[in-house]
């Protein structure tokens, strides 16, 4: 996975989730840090990127940012 910023809250995500659903021992090798790999997991890490986007840079004209009403 090429972003790991939300791979913990992910993997705790996926490991409640698999555990609900009757999985154990899937979810203690996920909560273990070692099912990186389940789906679960890929979906929960998509969902906090998309979740937690990073702000964008502020808008720059002539090289100077743009703030307040002249945006």
């Amino acid at each position: 996975m090429t972003e790991n910023r939300g791979i913990e809250p992910a993997r705790m995500a996926a490991a409640q989730y698999l555990k609900a659903q009757g999985y154990e021992q899937e979810a203690k090798l996920i909560a273990e840090g070692q099912g990186d790999d389940f789906r679960e997991v890929g979906i929960a890490l998509a969902l906090w990127n998309i979740m937690n986007v990073r702000p964008s840079p502020p808008t720059k004209r002539l090289g100077r940012r743009i703030v307040g009403e002249e945006c």
